[in-house]
Order: structure tokens, then sequence, then C-alpha cells
């Protein structure tokens, strides 16, 4: 497809950036070409993208891309004479106007020429409508760890950093079980989870002043679920703060249970932060949502339980056999709660990567249960994407749009995501970050 000549030659930036190309590219001596990374826009001095990577004929090339409308431009800019232009590794031109198949750099060097006139997509004609009269401006915030980085080097730098991460929460649960056991971690860490950013901190306290140990004992003399409903409100102070989305009636029976209890004198004000909480996310209905499961399990034993999500021959497993076993699991069998507060699938899929498999894999080495320790890393490896949050959103703005499709893909990779967030973007620390990620590629620093 063709375009007039009438356009800023900038506006060959927006086809190059955005990839509005046919998938199989012919350079003018008919190599194949095929755009890896496009690379990123430079805003100083030089050839006009950085850190590109292309594939020739198959062989893999990193550099700088040099765009123009015309291949004469090359020469009318001097950038024969400008050894700036020494690592440019492909001239991506709208029309090729000279008689040679290959421009010359300063040191001599011949690169191929691409030709874009004829192998644009069909979505061009949108493209120019909305870009040929505007000058390129940078579309992303720039970071030096994404740039340059090919598909398989993003993937491989990803799934090292997931499992540091996961590595740590299993660090910390076995810190914490050097004071109690895994039906309290877990406890702990469902609750915790539950809480969110804003109240994460108080369901942790609740988890501890209602202990699971506690709650047995208690089950054993009696228990309701409704007087474990109104032990959680009560003691914590919740019973103040029932939200307007729960049934009266229930609020008036859980405020009744628990003034007229003899189980616990267990309180204290936790300090709940509910000022523009989503009612779905208020810790009164999240503990709904669990009180079915942690009611049924103190017959038994929670940590038990769960570990029968994992009691699969590894010859028939699936990861959607492993979630439907996973869903289940947190299934309320409680007629009277409406469908639309049960607890989601994407919020049980976070539970179970960030809560669920460190635990099993510190259970599986403390047992020394290689098989069980195997089978959660696997379904941690090949478990499918987890909602976005503010930080993957924030760290999605530094990539290309190949390397936001990897992330989307699998958890292990928004995990990776998160730990670059964590141990370095917050901090500002990108001269460490950027020393981390060559560690990561076995490439040596070197100081500019």
């Amino acid at each position: 497809m063709n375009i007039e000549l009438s356009f800023a030659e900038k506006f060959l930036y927006h086809i190059w950036d955005g990839k509005h190309l046919h998938i199989s590219l012919k350079t003018v001596d008919n190599k194949e070409i095929k755009v890896m990374y496009a690379g990123q826009w430079n805003t100083d001095s030089g050839p006009d993208f950085k850190f590109g990577i292309i594939q020739i004929d198959g062989e893999v090339c990193k550099g700088d891309i040099e765009i123009h409308k015309n291949t004469y431009d090359w020469i009318n800019h001097k950038h024969q004479e400008d050894m700036n232009f020494n690592n440019v590794i492909l001239h991506v031109v709208y029309n090729h106007n000279t008689q040679y198949p290959a421009t010359i750099l300063e040191n001599g060097n011949l690169i191929p020429i691409l030709e874009i006139k004829n192998q644009l997509s069909e979505d061009i004609k949108k493209l120019q409508d909305k870009f040929a009269g505007e000058s390129f401006s940078r579309s992303e915030d720039f970071c030096s760890f994404f740039a340059g980085l090919d598909n398989n080097s993003i993937k491989m730098i990803l799934v090292k950093l997931g499992l540091e991460r996961l590595e740590k929460k299993i660090n910390r649960f076995s810190a914490e079980l050097y004071f109690t056991d895994f039906n309290q971690l877990f406890l702990q860490g469902l609750l915790e989870s539950l809480g969110y950013s804003k109240n994460k901190f108080q369901m942790l306290q609740l988890s501890t002043l209602l202990p699971y140990n506690k709650l047995k004992e208690f089950k054993s003399k009696g228990l309701t679920k409704d007087q474990l409903i109104a032990l959680w409100l009560g003691c914590s102070g919740l019973i103040e703060h029932i939200p307007a989305t729960i049934p009266k009636e229930w609020s008036y029976k859980w405020s009744e249970l628990y003034h007229n209890q003899s189980i616990t004198s267990e309180y204290k004000n936790l300090e709940w932060k509910l000022f523009r909480i989503r009612p779905i996310n208020h810790p009164v209905v999240r503990l709904l949502q669990v009180s079915d499961l942690i009611y049924k399990s103190l017959d038994d034993s929670l940590f038990n339980q769960l570990l029968n999500l994992f009691s699969f021959s590894r010859e028939n497993f699936t990861i959607s056999k492993f979630k439907k076993k996973l869903y289940k699991f947190f299934e309320i069998d409680w007629m009277e709660l409406p469908e639309n507060i049960h607890l989601g699938k994407t919020r049980i899929d976070t539970i179970c990567i960030n809560i669920i498999l460190p635990l099993i894999i510190l259970y599986a080495r403390k047992m020394t249960y290689p098989d069980l320790e195997s089978s959660a890393f696997q379904i941690f490896k090949d478990y499918n994407k987890l909602p976005e949050n503010h930080i993957t959103r924030h760290m999605n703005k530094f990539m290309q749009e190949s390397q936001r499709k990897i992330i989307s893909k699998k958890a292990i990779f928004q995990q990776g995501i998160l730990k670059i967030y964590y141990d370095f973007c917050r901090n500002h620390n990108c001269i460490i970050c950027k020393s981390r990620r060559n560690n990561l590629l076995g490439i040596d620093d070197v100081i500019d």
C-alpha cells in the first residue's frame, strides 16, 4: 500500500514504532527481515531508534535504526561522515531512490535498506489520517531494563526474578513457622491477602487475635458458623461497621450472638480503614467469603484440606484440573449468601500464587516430599496471568507492545515485574537495576 510523500518524516516513526508493516519484510536486495524489537526512540542526536533487534535472513542483529523518507537523505544529512551512526543495523526508507542496494556507514561497513512503501499494513490510512501532520513524541517513558530485550531474554529474566520473589515468600513463611504451625500460617496468609492494601495488617491481627487452634477449641465446645462470624466481627470492632450490603437481620443476629456469648473475652479495636472502600473489598464481606471454609475445617485440619488439592497423579495433571479443584475448595455452601459477594476466581488465583504455593513448597521441603515440591513449582510456572494492579500498569509504560503481551500471559512473569519494581523502581535505583539485568543476561557491566 502506497501513501503520498506529502508527510513529515517523523510520520514514518509512527509506522516503525507501531509495526504498521507486513509480517514478512524484504530488503531491497531481497533479504528477509523480521522486527523483534523496534527500538527506543532517541530524543538526542544520533540514529532515530536505539537498541533495536531484528533478524536478517534468520541472523539476530542488535543495534540502531535510522529512518528517512528517501534513501539519499542519508547522504544529504551527512551520516556517512558521522561515526555516531556506525551502530546502525538497518536503514528504513519510505522510497528507495539510489542505485545501491545497501547503505555505507562511516566505518565502511554496509547495512541493508528496507523500503517500506509497498510493505505497509492495511491500517496505514487510519494512521496517516491521525498522525501525518503531527510530530512524533515519545509514547512511553524510557527504561534501560527493558530497552533492547528480545522476547526470549525477557522471558528468561522474568522467570528467574519470579522464582526469586516466590523464594522470598517461602522464606517469610519459614521464619513465621518458628512461632506457629501450618494451619495458623494459612489462616494468617489468607486473611492478610483478603485485606488488600488498606486492611492487610488489620486482617492479619484478627487471625492472631482469634488463632486457628482457639477456633478449633471453640468448635469442639459447640461453636456454630454464625457464632464464628459474630466472634470475628465483635472481637475486632467490625460489629459496629457492618456495610449496608449485608441484610439488617444478619447484623442484628451477629450483634446479639456476640454480646450474649461467653466463649471469649478477647477484644481489640483494629482501626479498620473503611473510607471509600469498594463494597466487595469490605473486610466484613471478605470474612463472610471464607467463613464456610474455615468453619468446616475446624473438625479436621485446614492445611490438610489444602494438601488435598495436590493429591493428583503427575501423569494426569493439568493446570485446568488443578484450578477446578482450587475453585471448588473455596466454594461457599451457604445458600443465603448472595452470589455477587462470593469469592471471585481472580482473587482465588492471587491467593494461590501469593499464599498457597509458597506454603505448599515450604511444607514439602520440611517433610522431604520432592514430588509435591516439584508439582507446586510447576503450577507456579504454568499459572495464567493475575489481575493487573497499579504497579503492573505503571511498569507497562516502559515496555514495547510485544513485551507487554509476554507479561500478560503468565503469573510468573508478573511476579518478576513486581520484583523489579520493589527492588529497584520504587527507590529509583536504575544503575543497580541495569547491573542486575546484565548479570542475569551474563553481560559484564561497562561504565559509561
